[in-house]
């Protein structure tokens, strides 16, 4: 039986449609789950995360490498997943959550490894939020729209604090950047990708997050001049004195545009902007 044939008994059984407002759009392509789980590189002490478990064909694929913590939202695909994998929720092999996965605290869970397909809706928040977790690697189907935006470089308009702060913390490599809409039920108005990231954290305070987030507010000034315009948040915030706040719009890169800066000098300039005096 295929997926989408198997997708159509769950739709009739349990009596429910995807919801466009949960980004419920189910991949029917076997390989590409294939894929996804071959490039987590699993094994039996893992234990790996997966938001939006929906119909669980993934959550089948993951159950066979190591045990899974599976964090759902909608009560009729918790009904789902709770018959489907009884079996494997007695014996331990599986934790079913119901619930937003962005009001989970990630580090209770003790997930070393994350692979899902995610709801397009939430990939900002849920990206930056996996960055502070303790995950090691992940691999996350996205709207191909968000990936350009992850994997931006300095000077193009997707280019911003969500791009600086992932890709300082972590090693972002595209395993399939143009999945089309056919490969899911119903059709997204979008293509996908699939990423695989590898996490080498330097900074994931979020003090650093809430830094960039202002400062790119100005991304078209340069630095001095964003750094003025963002002296109230370094100051009642990041509770950088008023003196030193003077002084840090002096600094060396103060010509360059927000949006032509490294993320390796953002953090250099961060962290002079916070230093104890």
């Amino acid at each position: 039986m295929s997926l989408f044939e198997e997708l159509q008994d769950q739709m009739a059984k349990y009596r429910f449609r995807p919801e466009k407002k949960l980004s419920q759009f189910f991949c029917i392509n076997e390989s590409i789950l294939d894929l996804m789980v071959e490039k987590a590189q699993l094994s039996k002490d893992d234990l790996v995360l997966e938001v939006g478990a929906g119909t669980g064909f993934l959550t089948k694929k993951l159950l066979a490498e190591c045990k899974v913590i599976a964090i759902e939202k909608s009560p009729d695909m918790l009904q789902l997943l709770s018959e489907k994998f009884s079996k494997e929720i007695s014996e331990g092999k599986l934790k079913l959550i119901g619930g937003d996965a962005l009001e989970q605290d990630f580090s209770t869970l003790k997930a070393n490894r994350m692979v899902s397909l995610p709801p397009y809706h939430i990939s900002s928040k849920l990206v930056a939020k996996i960055v502070q977790s303790k995950i090691e690697k992940a691999v996350l189907m996205f709207d191909a729209g968000f990936l350009n935006k992850l994997t931006a470089f300095e000077g193009l308009m997707e280019y911003g604090a969500l791009t600086v702060f992932a890709n300082l913390n972590a090693q972002i490599d595209v395993v399939l950047s143009n999945v089309p809409g056919k490969e899911f039920f119903p059709p997204p108005g979008c293509s996908s990708a699939v990423v695989e990231i590898n996490f080498l954290r330097k900074n994931v305070s979020n003090e650093f997050y809430f830094f960039l987030k202002e400062l790119f507010r100005y991304k078209n000034k340069n630095l001095s001049r964003a750094l003025k315009q963002a002296r109230p948040f370094l100051e009642n915030e990041l509770k950088v004195r008023k003196d030193s706040a003077k002084k840090i719009e002096k600094l060396e890169l103060g010509d360059v545009k927000v949006n032509f800066m490294t993320p390796e000098e953002l953090i250099r300039v961060f962290e002079a902007v916070t230093e104890k005096n």
